[in-house]
């Protein structure tokens, strides 16, 4: 009786590591499937009854818009391990396609100035995500902004740039990626600052461990996330910037139907529509997510070894004590035949 229930407590407690192992290595299995968008989806209905006719004519006309994204800009734009554009200015997509009809198609490239060069080209039609700033109203027009992002000056532990505003820096190397607002920000208002551009945040940031960069400049949540991503210790918040971009879809200038359709679009989604859909990433903790995954590993690994070293034992214990009563039987028949 007692090895059977010693077998019962080890298959449950097999059980249970099998939950705890599907929940460490297929973790998409057991997130929350909720998602605002698609809810927010369900509610809106199209635009189209509601544009000019002129408007209407051009969508006929114009059916595919190409969409030119930030291959990693997080928590705006980025591409998840299925290759699928994602972020909030992924999510805005989603729902402009739902309001407007047009079939909006992302096209990836390496970087964002390769991005911009095609806007320039136009080769690009739309960007979700970007700053309005001077050169880029030359060839672009901007919606109003749907979020606004602060941006933080961070340098090397150990620099003597502990705390600096941007005043501080002038005369200093600061990197930035190439052809961001920061970028246009230090050219138009502050030449008196080295501006080094780079392809990507990652890049600015390792410029500033090597001691090439003296200081890097950026939005904060895509910095941070670089950072715990990347693994990145020596880096420090330092300062704040004043000015700060609001994120806006912007439209090529020679195709104002387009963009007439879609601030129209944009109109429909409320501000507290906006603050759902942009609490749904600036408060979730991606870095973090990825430390639980190697958490309900690591706890995996050792409650399996753990597991088999107290079935083992109470196996052994088991058997021990079934030897030992067959033993004190077969002693007292053996005893009792003697008697006999």
């Amino acid at each position: 009786m007692r090895l059977l229930l010693t077998l019962c407590l080890g298959l449950c407690i097999i059980a249970l590591q099998v939950v705890l192992g599907a929940k460490a290595f297929f973790p998409d299995a057991f997130a929350d499937k909720t998602d605002v968008v698609d809810a927010l989806m369900e509610q809106k209905k199209s635009v189209l009854d509601q544009i000019p006719p002129a408007e209407l004519a051009w969508i006929t006309d114009h059916p595919v818009v190409i969409v030119g994204v930030d291959p990693n800009f997080y928590p705006l734009e980025m591409f998840d391990e299925r290759g699928r554009y994602t972020g909030l200015g992924g999510d805005y997509l989603r729902l402009l396609g739902k309001l407007t009809g047009l079939d909006f198609r992302v096209r990836r490239l390496t970087d964002w100035a390769s991005t911009e060069a095609q806007a320039q080209q136009r080769l690009i039609d739309v960007f979700m995500a970007a700053a309005k700033t001077g050169r880029r109203s030359e060839y672009m027009l901007f919606t109003t902004p749907y979020i606004n992002m602060p941006g933080i000056i961070m340098t090397r532990r150990g620099s003597g740039l502990d705390k600096v505003g941007i005043d501080d820096l002038k005369g200093k190397k600061v990197a930035v990626v190439n052809n961001y607002s920061w970028h246009d920000f230090l050219k138009e208002f502050h030449p008196e600052i080295i501006a080094v551009p780079v392809a990507n945040t990652l890049e600015a940031l390792q410029r500033v461990v090597t001691g090439e960069a003296d200081a890097v400049i950026d939005y904060e949540f895509n910095l941070l996330e670089k950072i715990q991503t990347g693994g990145i210790m020596q880096i420090q918040p330092a300062g704040k910037v004043d000015s700060s971009y609001g994120h806006a879809i912007a439209v090529r200038k020679d195709w104002p139907e387009l963009f007439s359709v879609i601030s129209t679009a944009l109109s429909r989604i409320t501000p507290a529509e906006q603050k759902i859909l942009a609490r749904k990433w600036l408060q979730q903790e991606r870095p973090a997510g990825q430390e639980r995954h190697l958490q309900w590993i690591f706890f995996f690994v050792v409650e399996s070894i753990m597991l088999c070293l107290i079935l083992n034992w109470l196996w052994q214990n088991e058997l021990k004590k079934q030897v030992a009563l067959r033993t004190r039987e077969l002693e007292a028949r053996l005893a009792a035949a003697k008697r006999a």
